[in-house]
């Protein structure tokens, strides 16, 4: 249970450059996390620049052991916004994403926990709602309640983050790279890309955060895919993956007191995070830079309740998933779920080689064609940090791996070549 009394002396403290961003760390209208891991030379000044919330510091868990853990918020705000063509007259704000990121110094691993804001749950003194209600009956203080009671996960720091805090941090990077295997759009979210790896700046990037209406053009046909709330939550894990490539470039370590200082003017941390020693960890979780993100979505299904459409917690993965975050275990220990293309025109080679990929034990998600049918060799596409390419090739006995952008639906994307045996 959470110690009311804590202050910031007896709460665990946090290392400056952790502090200034992983806090800070990335959310936003649908997006979220992702920490300045780098940010060392930042100087905690910057942090004056963000808005403190006092109560719920109140309700935080004190940090034990190796790990910390973040409750990400992003709030749909449209303040600030230049233009709402495509966001709607909603007013005030609401706990439009919600995700929880685990740090732990004693594996250098990072952990993202996607909750869908459509999750039915308790919620203490108002009865069954959906999660993100939490948020606006009682602002972020009894969001921390209601993860902490429905989810069984300590909570030890609050960041929120708003629309504009999101497109300032991306435009700061000088945009983020997405690959698209189709031209891709969504006519509510205002989003319209080619196919390939495409530079994105932040409003665009915004508009795949926020797609729920997410569509491909495939064979000269407008086609849905994965446009729905779980779909999304992955469209902004693979969109934190491509922030953290962005952040570890040269350039964005030049410039990560602007990076930093652009975030932090909109976005909201607990006062505890705020007024914490940067001092005593200044190293502790310096590993975290070189490792990867670990991502997944708490596994739920549709359901219709009192005329409302709302998502259930599907037990027992959803139990499973819980544990392992908890426990800091890998999400990946599952089989690795791959995504094939045909990309040499040949008729059937996806389907063989998903085939053959199920056969040697990993699990095929989807079938397709690539957006060309040029392919000379196979190429293995994975998210930067993941060491899944060379497992596949390995396994197959020939192909590339490639790193860049892969939908968090899927570990890889084996996209075929013309060098099938």
């Amino acid at each position: 249970m959470p110690n009311s009394s804590q202050t910031s002396s007896s709460r665990r403290q946090l290392p400056k450059w952790l502090k200034v961003t992983v806090v800070s760390l990335l959310v936003v209208a649908n997006i979220v996390v992702l920490v300045v891991l780098w940010a060392i030379n930042t100087g905690q000044g910057i942090l004056a620049t963000a808005e403190t919330d006092s109560q719920v510091s109140k309700v935080l868990d004190e940090a034990t052991g190796d790990d910390l853990t973040f409750l990400v918020i992003g709030s749909d705000s449209r303040a600030g916004l230049d233009d709402l063509t495509n966001f709607g007259p909603a007013g005030g704000a609401r706990g439009d994403v919600i995700m929880l990121v685990r740090f732990d110094s004693s594996t250098s691993a990072a952990q993202i926990l996607s909750i869908p804001r459509d999750l039915y749950v308790d919620i203490a003194g108002y009865g069954q709602n959906r999660i993100n209600a939490a948020y606006a009956l009682g602002g972020p203080s009894l969001m921390v309640e209601t993860i902490r009671d429905s989810l069984g996960v300590e909570v030890n720091h609050y960041v929120e983050i708003d629309f504009v805090g999101f497109e300032s941090l991306i435009d700061e990077l000088g945009g983020i790279e997405l690959w698209f295997p189709y031209p891709a759009r969504d006519l509510k979210s205002g989003l319209d890309v080619d196919a390939g790896t495409q530079r994105l700046d932040g409003d665009t990037a915004l508009a795949y955060a926020r797609s729920r209406k997410y569509q491909e053009l495939q064979n000269g046909t407008w086609v849905s895919v994965n446009a729905n709330d779980i779909g999304r939550t992955e469209r902004q894990q693979e969109v934190v993956r491509a922030i953290a490539a962005e952040l570890k470039r040269p350039s964005s370590i030049t410039e990560a007191g602007d990076i930093a200082a652009a975030l932090a003017q909109n976005m909201t941390i607990d006062s505890t995070l705020a007024s914490s020693s940067v001092a005593d960890l200044a190293w502790t979780f310096k590993g975290i830079l070189a490792g990867s993100i670990d991502g997944a979505t708490l596994p739920t299904y549709g359901k219709n309740i009192d005329g409302r459409s709302v998502v259930i917690a599907d037990e027992p993965d959803a139990g499973t998933v819980l544990a392992n975050f908890r426990a800091g275990i890998a999400f990946s220990s599952q089989p690795l779920r791959i995504q094939v293309l045909n990309g040499n025109d040949v008729s059937g080679s996806a389907g063989d080689m998903s085939r053959t990929l199920e056969s040697k034990g990993f699990l095929v998600e989807s079938v397709g064609d690539a957006a060309t049918g040029d392919y000379a060799q196979t190429i293995v596409l994975v998210p930067e940090g993941s060491d899944n390419g060379e497992t596949i090739v390995d396994a197959l006995g020939f192909g590339v791996v490639q790193v860049g952008t892969v939908d968090n639906g899927y570990d890889a994307v084996v996209i075929v070549g013309a060098d099938v045996p």
